[in-house]
């Protein structure tokens, strides 16, 4: 049984670097690390003026920020409307079989970011000219209720 905890303790004291210096699992990303200031702009730069497949991987990259990336919602609320295919494959791990549009891509980054996107969606899906966009924001208007994020705040 000391050999047990001997070993353990060894593996133990032998992970620690890489857990504080933030290689391991534990790292920044998974700790609830903020996301630059910096980067989030570039993200959203990429919106605005990249091509589909960078502005379908800013969005998603957006998405994954939460609602730290709330400055982001406008800008993704502009793209609801774009048809433009992308291949998911080319930016995230899990493997999606079908393709997606650059709306659709930006739809999720929407519900992902949660609570601040609801204005937004509601006021597309009320004016907007566009019925993909519209489409698009009925849709993550639905996955947001579904999260919970449309009960409102106590």
């Amino acid at each position: 049984m000391r050999e047990i905890q001997k070993v353990v303790l060894v593996i133990s004291l032998a992970m620690a670097p890489l857990v504080l210096t933030g290689f391991g699992s534990l790292g920044p990303a998974r700790r609830g690390a903020q996301p630059s200031e910096e980067a989030i702009t570039r993200h959203i730069a990429l919106l605005k003026a990249g091509k589909a497949q960078e502005k379908a991987a800013a969005a998603y990259w957006l998405g994954q920020q939460r609602a730290a990336a709330a400055v982001a919602v406008n800008p993704l609320v502009e793209l609801l409307g774009d048809m433009s295919e992308i291949n998911p494959s080319r930016y995230r791990s899990s493997r999606i079989l079908h393709k997606l549009t650059v709306g659709e891509e930006a739809a999720a980054a929407l519900v992902n970011i949660g609570h601040s996107a609801i204005d937004p969606l509601i006021r597309v899906l009320k004016t907007s000219p566009d019925a993909e966009a519209r489409k698009n924001a009925a849709w993550a208007l639905g996955a947001l209720h579904d999260t919970g994020a449309t009960t409102p705040e106590l």
